[in-house]
Order: structure tokens, then C-alpha cells, then sequence
């Protein structure tokens, strides 16, 4: 007897006491029920723990585990901490500050069922800090108008090959990665390259090794608030206005995306194969040109 794909939503929590049950909520009223939520919190300190705690108590009829890291590391290793855990063969990394809207999932896995990519983003709404919708067209969100393919009512996009380094999806709670694809991760130890923002790199490899799709669907309640690490923090049309400290971040993982990759294909050779390994590696050092 076939079964449905299993999806392990990864939540990274850091001191969001305001926003995290919403989240969570989020996840619980998903339409596709067949799934798992792993919470890792990277050491919060206000009643962000404590809320999850109460949030698990009210919800024990669904299946999450609880992952507190005895010290402060950043996202990209609560994320692996929670990829070790996790028993989907979807995975997705979601922000404790956005929501999913509640056909997140099902329309996420109704596309990897009939194409064959390492993940799917979709488009994002943007809202505030109580939950307003400021617009249903983000320009954090790709643009899909060409070459639309449809299933089932859901329009999506296959990406054609694009230069490494780039940025072409929305940000990182629109993803769901094919597990596989993903759990090379697993094997990455320089996590401190990547505290902030680390979908650049996530992205950037899932699409490297097994490409990517878009889906032409707002699925993600993409918050923007003050303490927005990744993106501009003011709503004002279509211009991003980052502060200085998002700027150099985003300078900073520009410089070390192609460096990091290229020693961690490496790192990996035995497992990609070192025909692959070579072949890989010469998309990233030809997009130093391109």
C-alpha cells in the first residue's frame, strides 16, 4: 500500500516569545496532517521555551519533539541539529516569526509529486507584527511570469539553470527540500559562517545538486518587524531599505557562498562521487565569471 510523503517542519526559535505560538498554530492547521514538528531553541532568553512548553501540552495528539541547545550557535546549527532528528522525506525550515498558511504544505508536495527538483519556494505575503497584511505582491518574492506550468490549479516554474550565488526564491520558511537532498548538510561543520541568514547557503546547494522550482502561490505569512535579521525591516513600496547591519551581513555571505561551498563539495567527495564533486565545483568557479 502507497503512503503519503511525511514532512518534518523544522522550527528555529530564538527570543520570539511574540510571534512563536502563532507559528506553531500555523503548522498544527495544516490541511496535509501528515507530518511532525521538531522545535530547536538556540537558547532564548525570554518566555519563548515556556511557550513552546504550553503549546505541546495543549497539542499531544500531534507528533513534536522539543530540542533546547545548551548553548547559543546561531540558525544554521539549530537547523542541523533538528535535520538530525527529523523523519520526513520532506523537510522544511521554519522561521519562529512567520506563519504558514494553512494549504502550505499540500501545495508544496502536490508539486514534488509531479516534478523532480531538491526544493520548491513559494511566494510570500507580507505582514506586520499584529498579523496585518501589508501586500500579497512582495518584491522579496520571485516574479513568474513566463513559462508557467500548471498542476492541479497551482501554477509553478522549474528555474533553468542560474548562476551560483545568486538569489532567485523567497525567503527561507517559503522552502521545502527534499530530504535527501538536504542532509548532505548534515556533514557541515563551519556553521559559524552562517549564524544569520543561512537560506543563502541552503538554497544556493539544495539548487546546485538537484535544482529548484517556484510555486506561483503565496503560502508564508513572511513577517517583517524590527528585529528582521535577513531582509529590509521597513515596508515602503518597491524599494528594500536595509539597515547597515543587513547590509554587510548580506556582504559578508556573498563573499563566503562560493568559498564555503566549494571546500565543503570537497568534504563530501566520497559521498557526491568525485566525478560529481568536479563537475559541481566547476559551476560555482565558473560563476566567479559569469
Amino acid at each position: 500500500m502507497l503512503k503519503l510523503p511525511f514532512v518534518s517542519f523544522i522550527v528555529t526559535s530564538y527570543n520570539y516569545e511574540k510571534y512563536i505560538f502563532k507559528t506553531l498554530e500555523s503548522i498544527k492547521n495544516q490541511t496535509y496532517k501528515n507530518f511532525e514538528i521538531i522545535i530547536v531553541d538556540d537558547c532564548s532568553t525570554d518566555r519563548s521555551a515556556e511557550i513552546i512548553e504550553d503549546f505541546i501540552s495543549q497539542n499531544q495528539d500531534l507528533r513534536i519533539t522539543f530540542i533546547r541547545q545548551s548553548k547559543n550557535q546561531g540558525q544554521l546549527a539549530a537547523m542541523i541539529k533538528g535535520l538530525e532528528t527529523a523523519n520526513g522525506q520532506f523537510v522544511s525550515f521554519i522561521d519562529s516569526d512567520d506563519v504558514i498558511l494553512p494549504e502550505y504544505a499540500e501545495t508544496q508536495i502536490k508539486v514534488h509529486m509531479n516534478i523532480s527538483v531538491a526544493l520548491t519556494s513559494c511566494r510570500i505575503v507580507e505582514i506586520g507584527e499584529d498579523d496585518e497584511v501589508h501586500t500579497m505582491n512582495s518584491i522579496s518574492s520571485p516574479k513568474c511570469i513566463e513559462d508557467l506550468k500548471n498542476i492541479e490549479g497551482i501554477n509553478y516554474k522549474i528555474l533553468d539553470h542560474k548562476r551560483f550565488g545568486g538569489w532567485y526564491w523567497s525567503p527561507n520558511s517559503s522552502a521545502m527540500y527534499r530530504k535527501a537532498s538536504i542532509d548532505y548538510i548534515l556533514e557541515y561543520k563551519n556553521v559559524e559562517k552562517w549564524k544569520i541568514c543561512p537560506d543563502k547557503f541552503l538554497f544556493n546547494f539544495a539548487h546546485l545538486i538537484g535544482g529548484s522550482a517556484i510555486i506561483d502561490t503565496p503560502l508564508v505569512g513572511y513577517r517583517r518587524h524590527n528585529n528582521n535579521a535577513g531582509d529590509s525591516n521597513q515596508v515602503t513600496g518597491n524599494k528594500k531599505l536595509h539597515s547597515d547591519k543587513v547590509t554587510l551581513n548580506n556582504i559578508k555571505n556573498n563573499i563566503n557562498i562560493r568559498p564555503e561551498t566549494l571546500k565543503f563539495l570537497w568534504q563530501i567527495k566520497e559521498k557526491l562521487g568525485y566525478r560529481n564533486t568536479a563537475k559541481l565545483s566547476l559551476t560555482v568557479l565558473l560563476s566567479y565569471l559569469l
